[in-house]
């Protein structure tokens, strides 16, 4: 049987983003789901389905940035 993950959150690969403001890299802090709350790291992954959305902190300047993470099929 086929799944659709995130390659990021199963660390399958790493991404490389710039900032928009400093051209800065950009590191993936994880799913955007598990800023919610206390508990939000614990729940089922809510999202789109062909898609994961991440948090990403510049290095550089501390900008943060919201980035959809395409799935992939395994």
């Amino acid at each position: 049987m086929e799944e659709i993950i995130c390659p990021l959150c199963n660390d399958l690969y790493n991404t490389v983003y710039n900032c928009c403001h400093c051209e800065g890299v950009m590191e993936n802090k994880g799913r955007e789901q598990e800023y919610f709350d206390d508990y939000s790291a614990d729940d089922p992954v809510d999202d789109n389905g062909n898609c994961c959305v991440h948090i990403f902190k510049c290095n550089k300047c501390g900008g943060f940035e919201r980035k959809n993470v395409e799935k992939i099929h395994v």
